[in-house]
C-alpha cells in the first residue's frame, strides 16, 4: 500500500511540471506530453512535440528544433527542411521559424520534415540547430575539441 501511495504522489508530482525532452511514449513522464513522429507520405517525416500546461513556446521551440536536428543527424543528413502542411511541401514553401499554438491549454507544434545531402534554399543546417539548442535541451555546454 505504501508503493502506491509513493507511485501516486510521484506521478503528481512530474505531472505538475513542465514537459521534459522525452518522447511522448516515455513511460510515467510520455503523458505529460513530449517529442513524436510518425512517417508522413514518400520522404517526409512528420515531427511534433506536445507540452502541457507548464511549458513556455521558447522551450517548445527548442525541444522540436532540436529533435528535427537528431532525426537528421541520425539519417547522416547535414541539412533538413520544414513544412507547415502538407501543400507546403508539394510548392516547396519552407519555413525557417515554427508556429507554436494552444490547443486545450497546452503548447504543440509539428512540422513535416525533408532531410537533404546538400543545401537547398529554406534548409536548416543539422549541426548548427544541434549546437544552437544543445544548451537548452540538453541543460549542458557543448563540449569543445
Amino acid at each position: 500500500m505504501r508503493t502506491a501511495a509513493w507511485l501516486i504522489t510521484m506521478v503528481l508530482i512530474i505531472s505538475g511540471c513542465a514537459t521534459g525532452y522525452h518522447t511522448v511514449d516515455a513511460p510515467v513522464v510520455g503523458f505529460t506530453g513530449g517529442y513524436w513522429d510518425k512517417p508522413g507520405p514518400g520522404e517526409l517525416l512528420k515531427v511534433g512535440f506536445d507540452g502541457n500546461g507548464y511549458i513556455d513556446r521558447d522551450t517548445i521551440t527548442a525541444y522540436l528544433m532540436y529533435h528535427c536536428a537528431e532525426l537528421a543527424q541520425q539519417r547522416h543528413k547535414p541539412y533538413f527542411r520544414m513544412y507547415e502542411s502538407l501543400p507546403d511541401a508539394i510548392h516547396d514553401n519552407a519555413v525557417s521559424e515554427l508556429a507554436v499554438g494552444r490547443v486545450f491549454g497546452k503548447l504543440d507544434d509539428w512540422v513535416y520534415l525533408l532531410f537533404d545531402d546538400q543545401h537547398q534554399p529554406g534548409d536548416q543546417d543539422t549541426a548548427t540547430v544541434l549546437a544552437t539548442y544543445r544548451t537548452k535541451v540538453t541543460k549542458k555546454p557543448e563540449a569543445h575539441q
